[in-house]
């Protein structure tokens, strides 16, 4: 009798053991809402860091390799998503790993084991060092997710989450266009068509278009219709018409320096690589914000970031194609012909180098396109009140990074927009153009059934 007590604690003791050390329990499926956003959040601030020093790789390109990144971390964590469709189904992607070799999965090693996958093909141009990070953030959180988990599960984990990121590799580079574009960014083959109001390459270093095929790359969500941008307003020198008005509220601007204007315009610039990440990686980086302040799970930060990611590419597709469209002259052209020939943009002021204007059209901006979808996706997901201070530069020193504080999404993605004209690189236009196309680029996207 004494025998059989001591068996049924020995056995007892294993299994509590069992439990307390390993998140997998034997014949209990543990779903990614089981998990913090945690892995996410942090690889996020991975691509985020790596982004800030990959010269040409930006604005467009980024885009593209954040919303196949993030498509794969959620088509990881969809086998634990119940209530969630595959991406095959919602967005008839071909090709992808629907279940795993074993049901017993840690979701957070295999997104772990994606997004080492995902940066590596997708961040062209990486250095030996940009590398050397992305593998060291691979390992300290293998070492960190890994403690107490079976090697059994550890294996499978790692194995889904790299097969799921082998096919959304493949899938990618079937995008030949973006693919061809992503080797030669700049083409010399590319004419600027010459005339009144059209854009022409600007001081001071009057490099090529950046990207002007890019609106022929592959688009997710939104129509061919979608595509079509609200032409401007007619070319004019004449100073009581609405196109000279426009160029002259960024003179004004620019000439009067108010301190919160600068703040507002060199807050939400990110235009220099080296200094800040770029444009499209500050929606990633005001998210992990977000879902901090909410405590989001894994599976609605999956959710997100994948939606997210979709509306970056689409929104860089529809802006740079209507770029190309239209071919708008920047303020830097107008104001130095017709209104004052001294006239510098305050772009660069962080880095010593004022007066920089970035190489493609103006019309419409690409910072108020991701504006919008930045009020679209956000809205959609935390609601239209929903006070949020943003400190993505808080104790930066080059320029004024401190926070700013907004009662809604409206509100921050109209100021992101407007602070093209207090920076001097964008007239009005281009900003209502851009939020109006990036609203709708966030509503085609919101539009999609990701859950059953």
């Amino acid at each position: 009798m004494l025998f059989k007590k001591v068996v049924v604690v020995l056995l007892l003791s294993i299994f509590f053991y069992a439990c307390s050390n390993d998140p997998i329990i034997e014949d209990q499926k543990v779903e990614t809402k089981d998990y913090s956003h945690d892995v996410v959040k942090s690889w996020t601030n991975q691509y985020l860091a790596v982004e800030t020093t990959l010269g040409g790789f930006r604005p467009s390109n980024t885009c593209r390799a954040l919303n196949y990144s993030f498509l794969a971390a959620f088509q990881v964590g969809q086998h634990g998503m119940p209530k969630y469709r595959s991406l095959e189904q919602i967005l008839g992607i071909p090709g992808l790993p629907t279940r795993p070799a074993s049901e017993d999965i840690h979701y957070d090693l295999a997104i772990n084991a994606a997004m080492k996958v995902m940066l590596h093909e997708l961040m062209t141009g990486i250095e030996f060092k940009q590398g050397q990070m992305i593998d060291e953030h691979y390992e300290q959180l293998h070492e960190k997710y890994a403690v107490g988990v079976s090697d059994e599960v550890i294996e499978a984990s790692i194995d889904w989450g790299r097969d799921v990121a082998a096919a959304f590799v493949r899938y990618a580079k079937t995008d030949v266009e973006a693919e061809k574009q992503i080797l030669d960014p700049q083409p010399a083959s590319y004419k600027s068509p010459v005339g009144e109001g059209l854009w022409e390459p600007t001081a001071p270093d009057r490099s090529r278009a950046l990207f002007p095929h890019w609106g022929r790359t592959r688009k997710f969500a939104i129509t061919e219709a979608d595509m079509l941008g609200v032409p401007p307003p007619a070319f004019s020198t004449d100073p009581n018409s609405t196109y000279y008005k426009e160029f002259e509220e960024v003179y004004d601007a620019v000439k009067r320096r108010k301190y919160k204007e600068v703040w507002i315009a060199e807050f939400w610039s990110d235009d220099i690589v080296g200094l800040t990440f770029s444009p499209p990686a500050r929606t990633f980086a005001i998210a992990n914000q977000l879902i901090e302040q909410a405590d989001m799970n894994l599976e609605n930060a999956l959710h997100l970031y994948a939606k997210l990611g979709l509306a970056s590419n689409d929104a860089a597709v529809v802006a740079w194609h209507n770029k190309y469209v239209f071919n708008l002259e920047r303020p830097s052209n107008y104001i130095t012909k017709y209104i004052d020939p001294s006239f510098k943009p305050i772009l660069g002021r962080g880095v010593n180098n004022e007066g920089l204007t970035p190489p493609f059209p103006g019309y419409p901006s690409g910072h108020s396109t991701f504006g919008g979808i930045q009020e679209g996706i956000f809205t959609a997901f935390f609601g239209s009140s929903f006070p949020f201070t943003d400190k993505c530069h808080a104790g930066r020193t080059e320029f004024y990074g401190e926070p700013r504080t907004y009662l809604s999404f409206k509100e921050l993605a109209e100021e992101n927009a407007i602070s093209r004209i207090y920076l001097g690189v964008h007239p009005r236009m281009d900003c209502v153009e851009g939020l109006r196309l990036g609203k709708i680029v966030a509503e085609r996207v919101n539009q999609l059934q990701f859950q059953l």
